[in-house]
């Protein structure tokens, strides 16, 4: 199946992954399996994001046909 992931990361932690990048290697490796699937789910039925890990969050994942608008303060995102 093909899906899409919508991943906020801090900005403090985007400073720290220049130095060590496989750290976001490792996420975005774990992103393909069932180690998040539970709690995401879990998460997107309430409504909020799921932390994984210091600075960085899944915000959403959906199936790659499904239109999404991320809307924030400053501005709206059609994806």
């Amino acid at each position: 199946m093909s899906i899409r992931t919508l991943i906020e990361i801090n900005h403090d932690l985007l400073h720290r992954l220049q130095d060590n990048p496989e750290i976001i290697a490792e996420i975005l490796g774990q992103l393909g399996t069932s180690r998040y699937n539970a709690e995401l789910n879990e998460a997107n039925v309430g409504g909020r994001a799921l932390d994984i890990w210091n600075g960085v969050r899944i915000v959403h994942q959906y199936h790659h046909s499904t239109r999404v608008t991320v809307k924030t303060e400053y501005a709206e995102v059609k994806l």
